[in-house]
This record gives structure tokens, sequence and C-alpha cells, in this order.
């Protein structure tokens, strides 16, 4: 048997879950524990539900024995003497390592941030999210058409919009006109990731990278090859006050009311709708830009994912990395 363990955001969740399409494919019997990650993890929860996915969960007694967590007193004695004897493996690096399809009886801890992990069920993994699933989550909950208490608690107006104009009076917007307007228009999704990456420990890992010279460069980028096209900018800091590079009239920042998880679905979904994609170094706009079918997008994304780490494997065949010149 193999486990795979369900942690982190949705992005990360939807590495995992593909990793466990293409074992099952395999043939293996391969199960996803989706409570030992979230634990320790107050902020995060199972995310996956809403695309409509099913998974085999282990039983508390098979994951009693591949984690060597039996509470009996004897059991507990002899960890104390001898150390615990967890049947796991946890990724160590950010490289595809193809012997995790071979290995058996085993615990998997990781993202598995690599498309390779699931290249052979690409069709599979596409299926399984299905943009149009989250839609219709989202309608059955009236958050998709716009919600009446969040127009009663903001008088119908909308708090921030357009970057290039005054959002004040502005009406506000449902993220089903916001499709329309994406899918009429040659639309770029531009994702700021900050919120938890500005956090002292996530700058060490992830800061520096997405700067404003790399959005800018982006921009230019897309300008470029489509003279027309309109940027939409998403970003998980709804405190963010936007501005600078941001105020041009041809980007436009999405403002969504409503609970958190689910305001992070209806923008994955618009994320995804996008004709073109300027990435943050985040696994959220990189499933975005994965499920775009678009048979000519575009795809920006940053010279490097994360610090230190080599993540060559991260990138797809269809990602263009900007280069910034550094000044002499």
């Amino acid at each position: 048997m193999v486990i795979v363990q369900l942690a982190g955001g949705l992005g990360n969740q939807m590495f995992q879950y593909a990793l466990y399409l293409q074992l099952k494919s395999l043939g293996r019997e391969v199960k996803i524990d989706d409570v030992s990650g979230f634990v320790e993890d107050a902020q995060r929860e199972p995310a996956l539900a809403p695309f409509g996915v099913t998974y085999e969960r282990p039983t508390k007694k098979e994951l009693r024995k591949m984690l060597d967590s039996s509470m009996l007193p004897w059991q507990r004695v002899r960890r104390k003497l001898f150390g615990r004897h967890k049947k796991s493996y946890f990724e160590e690096s950010k490289f595809f390592i193809p012997e995790v399809f071979s290995r058996d009886d085993i615990y998997l801890e990781g993202y598995w941030q690599s498309e390779q992990y699931f290249q052979a069920v690409a069709d599979q993994v596409r299926k399984a999210y299905d943009t149009d699933r989250l839609i219709r989550f989202l309608e059955e909950k009236g958050l998709w058409n716009g919600d009446s208490r969040c127009e009663k608690e903001n008088g119908g107006r909308r708090e921030g919009g357009r970057s290039g104009a005054d959002g004040a009076g502005e009406e506000m917007k449902s993220a089903a006109q916001y499709l329309r307007e994406i899918d009429n228009e040659c639309s770029v999704c531009v994702h700021v990731r900050r919120g938890d990456y500005l956090t002292p420990e996530n700058q060490t890992l992830f800061g520096g990278i997405c700067t404003d010279a790399y959005y800018i460069e982006g921009i230019r980028q897309m300008r470029e090859r489509y003279p027309k096209c309109r940027f939409y900018l998403f970003c998980n800091d709804k405190e963010w006050e936007s501005g600078g590079i941001w105020k041009a009239e041809d980007i436009e920042k999405v403002v969504l009311l409503g609970d958190q998880r689910d305001v992070d679905y209806a923008e994955f979904v618009l994320m995804a709708r996008c004709k073109h994609h300027i990435l943050a170094n985040s696994s959220f706009s990189w499933w975005a830009s994965y499920l775009n079918a678009n048979p000519e997008k575009t795809v920006l994304a940053p010279e490097r994912w994360l610090n230190g780490p080599d993540c060559r494997d991260c990138y797809r065949g269809d990602m263009h990395r900007i280069v910034l010149r550094t000044k002499r």
C-alpha cells in the first residue's frame, strides 16, 4: 500500500492528488491521508471537495502501522528506547524522483511539484480539475452571480476595482461578470502572491523573486505580443493598496466579496479562464495556467521558483522564464 499525505494549500493538494491518480493508473493500492497534514496547520484544510474528486482514505489502523504511532504502552516504551520506525519517504529535493512510482508499503510526504509526476494521466487530471464544477459549487452557494448579503453589506458598490480609475461609486462585479469579460477579451492573468509570503520565514524561501521589476517586464512583454490585451490582477492580500505600476488603464484589480475560501475558488476559475498568464512563484497560479485550455497561451514565469532549492523540474515546457538584466 502507498499512502499520500494531503497537506498545504489548494495548489499543493492538487499536486498530491495528481500523484495519487498516477499511482492508481499503475495498479497500485494507494490511499490519501487528509488528516495528519493539517493537525499542526490551523490555517489550511482539505480543499479538493468542490472539484467533486473522490479518493480512498486509510483506516486508523493502517495509519498507525505506517507511521508507527500506536499509543499502546509497550509500543510507546519501544519507541522511547529504540526510536520511531515510520515507513515514510519525505521529498527532500524539488527534483523529479521516478523511484516514487515503484516504492511500496510507504507513506509519501511532500508536494511533488512537477508535471512529470502525473504526465501519463494528464487528461485524467484535467478532467478531475474541471473548473465548471467549481462554478456549479459556487452557484449552489449563491456566490457566483453575486451574493445579496455582500451587496447589502457594501451597498452594491465595489471596494477597490479598476486600478486605473477611482473605485468610488463603481458597481461591484460578480465572478460571473468578470468571466464574461475575460472570455471576450485578450485577457492576461497577473498573479501577485502576498499575505503569507510576507512573513519573515517565508520571505527567506519565496521573497525577492516576483519583484516589481519582474512584473514590469512581464507586462511589457505581454503588451508587445498582444497590443490589445487587458490585464486582470489577482492578489491574496485584500488590504493591499495597489499603486505605481498597477495604475495603468489596461490593468484591473479583481475584487470579489465573500468567505475567503470561496473567493479563492472563484479567483482560481477566473485565473484559469484567462488567455495568458504572468505567474507568481505559487502552485496556485501554476495550476491555473496549466488548466488554461487556450492552445496558443503565453505563460511567463520567474527565472527561479524558490530561493535555494533547484526547482528546474517545476517548470513546464510551455513556460517562458523572465530573465531580468542587472544594471552594472
